[in-house]
C-alpha cells in the first residue's frame, strides 16, 4: 500500500465560487494526487418566505448555484473524465446537498456517470440515488454545528452509505471539544452533540476525511484540509476502495504518513475485542512531531491518552532530514512574483514536496502560478506568486491559511553537505550542519517586503517516530474504538481513521 493525497471537497464556479474547473484541475494536479470537484445542487428545507427578508443574499447566491452546476453538470462531468490519469491523476464527480435537519452531504461515486438527485431528507436521498445505480456515497461534512442549523444529525446517519465523516475542513475541526480548530465561521459554533467523537462513542463506525471547502477554485489549499488515502495503486478504483473500508488519513495540510498495526487490523479496520495484543503505530511528517494523542471509547465513553513523542534537540549526525522553504508575508495586497531554484552539494534530495496556495493572480488566466520542477537528481526549479497572510498571525479563520507558498525538501546529508537557494539577486550557501541548528530569512528589500525563509532541516529522529502500546485490551466489550490525533510543533494536525474492536 502507498498513501496517496487529495481533496475531495472543493468548489469553484460552477455553483458559487471562482475560477473554472479547467483551473482547478490544473491547480490541483500541480500538488495533488487526486480530487473531486463539487458543485452545489440541493437544499430541500432551505429557509425562505419568512426569512427571505433577511437572508436574501445568500439565499440568493445558494439558488444561483444550483442553476448554474444543472447547466454546467454535463460539461463538468467531461471535464473530470479527461483529466482522470490512472498512475498521475485521479478524479472523481461530487456534489454539495444541503439540509437544516439532517446536515451538509456530499454525494460521490466511482464514475462519471452520477446523475443530480435530490430529496427531502438524507435517507431518502440514499434511496433515490440507490434506485439510479450500484455504487455512491454520501459523506457529511463540517459536521460539528449545532443539530438543526447543518450540524451532523445522527438520527439520520446511515454507517453503510457513509463510510467516512469529515473531521476538518477551513470551517474548523469537528472532532470534538478538545480538539483544536474551532469554529469561527458565520454560521456558527460547534457543539457537542454534532461533533465526531459523540458519534464514535455511540457506537457508529466511520472514518474520517479532511477537505478543503474552499470556493476559490484550489483544491488542496494548504491548511485548510486534505485527505489521505492508503492504496495499492493510483487509481479510481483503488482510491475509492480506500475511501470505502475507511484507510484514510484527514489532515490540516502536512502529508504526513501514519501506520497502525492492531494485529490483524490497520487504520479503519474491524478485529476482536476479545483478548490483549501489543498497538504498533508508526508516524512521519515532516516537522518536529510535538503531540500524539491515543483516543479510545465505546458504549457512550472515551478518554484521551498522552503519548511519548520525540525530543527536539538542534544536533547534527549524518542521516535524513527535512527543510521547509517558504516564501511570502509583504505588505497587504501585494502578489509576489517567485523564482526559486535549489541545489544540494554533498548529499541527495530524495523527494520535493509542494504545498501551495490560492494566491490572487488574475483568474481569467486559466493557468496555475505553481511550476515545481526536478531539473536534476540534487537540483529543484520553483516558481510561484504568494499574497501576504490576510490577517496576520491568525491568518483568517485559522492560522494555517496565511498566505505563503511553500515546498519541502525530503534529503539524506552528511558533514559536508550544503544547500545553496538563489532567489532574485539573493545566494544563501549553507552548511546542513548549521541548518541543523537554527533557521535562515531574509526580506527581498527591507522591512515589510516579501521575504524567504529556510527553516531548521529536521532530522529523522524528530519527525519520524515509532510508538507501541504494549498489551492493549479493548476500551469496551461492545462496539469499541481506537484513533490517533497527531500534531506537529507548526500546528499541522492529522486525525487517523480508527480501528474498532467488536
Amino acid at each position: 500500500m502507498k498513501l496517496y493525497w487529495g481533496d475531495i471537497h472543493n468548489h469553484c464556479a460552477v455553483s458559487y465560487g471562482q475560477g473554472s474547473p479547467g483551473l482547478a484541475l490544473d491547480n490541483a494536479r500541480r500538488h495533488l494526487d487526486f480530487c473531486s470537484i463539487t458543485g452545489h445542487a440541493f437544499w430541500p428545507d432551505m429557509p425562505m418566505e419568512k426569512d427571505f427578508a433577511a437572508h436574501g443574499g445568500p439565499i440568493g447566491t445558494h439558488l444561483g448555484g444550483f442553476a448554474k452546476l444543472q447547466y454546467f453538470w454535463k460539461s463538468l462531468m467531461r471535464d473530470l473524465r479527461a483529466a482522470n490519469r490512472p498512475g498521475t491523476f485521479v478524479t472523481l464527480p461530487s456534489y454539495e446537498w444541503h439540509s437544516l435537519l439532517c446536515g451538509d452531504y456530499n454525494c460521490y461515486a466511482p464514475d462519471f456517470d452520477l446523475a443530480l438527485i435530490d430529496a427531502p431528507d438524507v435517507k431518502a436521498l440514499a434511496r433515490r440515488i440507490q434506485r439510479s445505480r450500484r455504487d455512491f456515497i454520501l459523506l457529511p461534512h463540517h459536521c460539528g454545528y449545532v443539530r438543526g442549523c447543518r450540524g451532523l444529525n445522527w438520527n439520520f446517519f446511515d454507517e453503510r452509505v457513509s463510510p467516512l465523516a469529515e473531521i476538518y475542513s477551513n470551517h474548523g475541526c469537528g472532532e470534538a471539544d478538545d480538539a483544536p480548530f474551532p469554529y469561527y465561521h458565520s454560521m456558527g459554533p460547534r457543539s457537542g452533540e454534532s461533533m465526531l467523537r459523540d458519534g464514535l462513542a455511540a457506537g457508529r463506525r466511520f472514518g474520517f476525511y479532511a477537505g478543503t471547502d474552499s470556493h476559490d477554485g484550489y483544491p488542496g489549499h494548504y491548511g485548510h484540509g486534505r485527505i489521505g488515502v492508503w492504496a495499492a495503486h493510483l487509481k479510481s478504483e483503488e482510491i475509492w476502495r480506500g475511501l470505502r473500508e475507511r484507510r484514510t488519513i484527514a489532515s490540516t495540510g502536512v502529508n504526513m504518513a501514519v501506520e497502525v498495526d492492531a494485529g490483524d487490523a490497520g487504520i479503519g479496520g474491524v478485529t476482536a475485542a476479545a483478548g490483549r495484543r501489543d498497538l504498533r503505530i508508526r508516524i512521519e511528517g515532516d516537522a518536529p512531531i510535538d503531540a500524539i494523542d491515543f483516543i479510545e471509547g465505546g458504549a457512550g465513553k472515551w478518554r484521551v491518552r498522552r503519548l511519548n513523542v520525540p525530543m527536539i534537540e538542534p544536533r547534527f549526525s549524518p542521516g535524513r532530514f527535512k527543510i521547509k522553504i517558504e516564501v511570502g508575508w509583504g505588505v497587504e495586497g501585494h502578489l509576489a512574483a517567485w523564482s526559486v531554484r535549489g541545489r544540494l552539494l554533498h548529499g541527495s534530495i530524495r523527494g520535493v514536496t509542494g504545498y501551495f496556495r490560492h494566491s490572487a493572480w488574475d483568474l481569467a488566466s486559466q493557468t496555475s502560478s505553481e511550476r515545481l520542477r526536478r531539473l536534476s537528481a540534487n537540483v529543484f526549479d520553483w516558481r510561484c506568486h504568494s499574497i501576504s497572510n490576510p490577517y496576520g498571525a491568525m491568518g483568517g479563520t485559522h492560522f494555517n491559511a496565511g498566505g505563503t507558498q511553500a515546498v519541502v525538501l525530503d534529503l539524506i546529508a552528511d558533514r559536508n553537505s550544503r544547500l545553496q537557494v538563489a532567489v532574485h539577486g539573493m545566494d544563501f550557501d549553507l552548511p546542513l550542519k548549521d541548518l541543523a541548528r537554527r533557521s535562515v530569512a531574509r526580506p527581498l528589500a527591507g522591512s515589510g517586503s516579501p521575504a524567504i525563509k529556510i527553516h531548521r532541516a529536521i532530522p529523522e529522529r524528530e519527525f519520524s517516530t515509532s510508538v507501541v502500546v504494549p498489551d492493549y485490551a479493548a476500551f469496551t466489550a461492545e462496539r469499541a474504538f481506537a484513533y490517533l490525533r497527531i500534531r506537529q510543533t507548526d500546528g499541522h494536525t492529522v486525525w487517523a481513521s480508527p480501528v474498532w474492536f467488536e
